[in-house]
C-alpha cells in the first residue's frame, strides 16, 4: 500500500542530512504529536502539553539551531528545500507546531543567509540558540495594531504606514509601538525580530528598519495569547514597546537593506508555507486511506465507488500539483545564481502564486475529505477537523491572499498603481 512518502518530490535535491533530520521528526510526530492532537487546541493558553514537545523537536532534534552557522553550533541550514522537507513533516503532525517552530529561525534570514551574514549579530545571538539545553525562542515581530499587513506590502507602502518607531539616540535605538498577531508571542517569545521605522509617515525604504530586542529589555510586554478557532500550538499576542533601548548594532543590515531582505524573507516564507500545506495534506491522504479502505457502502468499499474514486484521483492530482510548485520555487530560491536574488520582486511574485495556490489547494482538499466522510468529517476523533480548521489560517498570513494576487500582478503586468 502506498503512503505519503510515494508521492512525488525531486529526490535528487533532498540531502542525506534532509531525510535524517525528517525521519527523527516523523518519530517525533508518531510519538508525540499525534497521540496528544485532541489536547493540543485546549492548550492554547498555558502550552503546558505543547511545551515539553516543542522542546524534543526544537532542543533535541536541533530544530532551532537550523538557521545559525556551524561555527555558532548551529545546523547552518541555508536551503530552503531543506526547510520544506521539515516543514512537510513537522506539519503533519500539527501544522501550528510547524509554524511556531519555523518563526524560531525565520527573523534571522536577514543576517544568517551566506550572501549577506552579519557577523557581529550571529556571534551576538547565535549561541542562545545553539549553545544551550533549553528552548530559546524567536519571534517575527511585524504586523502593527494600527496598519495590519501594510508592513508586510513591501512594494506598495514602502514602509509609510508603519507605526512602530526606531529613533538612534549615540550607540542605541529607542523603540516604541504596539505589534499585534506575531507567532510565538503571548509570552512565548526570547528575541523579537522587530519591523519598525526610522521615519514615521515616510515612504522610503531606507527608513524600514529590523531591529533585534530581547524579550527580557525594559519596555518590552508581552500580552496573554489570543484563543483562536485552530493553529493552538502557535501563541500570537500583542507585544507593546515602551522606550525600549537596545544597541545600535542590532540593526539586522542597515538602510535600504533591511526593506530588501524583509522581501527575500516573505519569498522564503511564501515557500515555506507550501511545505505546511503539504504536510497538511500528507495527513488528510494518510486519513482517506484508511477511511476509503475501511469504509463499506452497499457492499462495496468507499473507494471502489466510481464517484468516490473520481474525488479521489481529483486530490492526489492537487496535491502532487502542489509539491512539484512548491520544491520547484524552495530551489529556485536556492539557486539565486540562476533565478535572480531572492529580495527581487519577480520571487517575491513567484512565491507569492505558491502561498495562495497551496493553501487554498489545503482548504479545497479539505472540503472534500468532509464531504466524502460526511459527519464523521467533522467529528472531532476523525480529525479532519483540525486541519480543516487551521488550512483557513494559514492562508491569511504574510498579507492574507490579496496581498498574494497583488504581488503577483504588479510582477507580471507591470501594475504599477496598486
Amino acid at each position: 500500500m502506498p503512503t505519503y512518502e510515494d508521492i512525488p518530490r525531486p529526490i535528487e535535491w533532498i540531502t542525506d542530512e534532509d531525510l535524517q533530520v525528517a525521519k527523527a521528526i516523523r518519530k517525533w510526530v508518531d510519538e508525540e504529536v499525534w497521540p496528544n492532537r485532541h489536547k493540543i487546541d485546549d492548550d492554547w493558553e498555558h502550552h503546558e502539553i505543547v511545551k515539553p514537545i516543542m522542546k524534543t523537536l526544537l532542543v533535541d532534534i536541533g530544530y532551532q539551531r537550523g538557521v545559525w552557522p556551524e561555527d555558532v553550533g548551529g545546523l547552518g541550514v541555508d536551503s530552503c528545500v531543506s526547510f520544506v522537507v521539515g516543514a512537510e513533516e513537522i506539519a503533519r503532525g500539527d501544522s501550528g507546531m510547524c509554524t511556531a517552530a519555523n518563526c524560531v529561525g525565520w527573523p534571522f534570514l536577514h543576517i544568517c543567509l551566506p550572501h549577506h551574514r552579519n557577523e557581529t549579530l550571529i556571534k551576538k545571538f547565535g549561541p542562545l540558540f545553539c549553545d544551550t539545553d533549553e528552548m530559546f525562542i524567536g519571534c517575527p515581530a511585524i504586523t502593527d495594531v494600527s496598519s495590519g499587513s501594510d508592513v508586510e506590502n513591501v512594494d506598495a507602502t514602502h514602509g509609510k504606514y508603519i507605526t512602530t518607531t526606531a529613533k538612534l539616540d549615540g550607540d542605541w535605538w529607542e523603540i516604541n509601538g504596539h505589534k499585534i498577531w506575531c507567532t510565538n508571542s503571548g509570552g512565548f517569545a526570547d528575541l523579537f525580530g522587530v519591523y519598525a521605522t526610522t521615519k514615521p509617515g515616510e515612504e522610503d525604504d531606507e527608513a524600514v528598519a529590523v531591529i533585534y530586542v530581547p524579550a527580557d529589555t525594559p519596555g518590552v510586554t508581552q500580552g496573554k495569547p489570543y484563543k483562536k478557532a485552530g493553529m493552538n500550538a502557535d501563541l500570537n499576542g500583542d507585544i507593546w514597546f515602551e522606550k525600549v533601548r537596545v544597541p545600535a548594532e542590532n540593526r539586522a543590515q542597515g538602510p535600504g537593506l533591511d526593506a530588501e531582505y524583509a522581501r527575500e524573507m516573505i519569498s522564503w516564507g511564501n515557500v515555506i508555507t507550501g511545505g505546511y500545506a503539504l504536510g497538511s495534506m500528507n495527513r488528510v491522504y494518510e486519513i482517506l486511506l484508511d477511511w476509503c479502505e475501511h469504509r463499506v457502502v452497499a457492499g462495496k468499499q468507499l473507494k471502489n465507488h466510481s464517484i468516490i474514486a473520481g474525488t479521489l484521483g481529483e486530490i492526489m492530482t492537487m496535491i502532487e500539483a502542489v509539491k512539484s510548485d512548491t520544491y520547484c520555487k524552495a530551489r529556485m530560491l536556492d539557486r539565486p545564481d540562476l533565478y535572480g536574488p531572492g529580495h527581487s520582486k519577480g520571487m517575491l511574485a513567484k512565491t507569492r502564486t505558491t502561498k495562495l495556490f497551496s493553501t487554498d489547494a489545503l482548504t479545497d482538499i479539505c472540503n472534500w475529505a468532509v464531504d466524502l466522510m460526511g459527519s464523521y468529517g467533522y467529528a472531532l476523533e476523525y480529525d479532519i477537523e483540525k486541519v480543516w480548521r487551521d488550512s483557513k489560517i494559514m492562508s491569511l498570513w504574510m498579507g492574507g491572499r490579496s496581498l498574494c494576487r497583488l504581488d503577483t500582478t504588479r510582477y507580471y503586468f507591470n501594475s504599477t498603481e496598486i
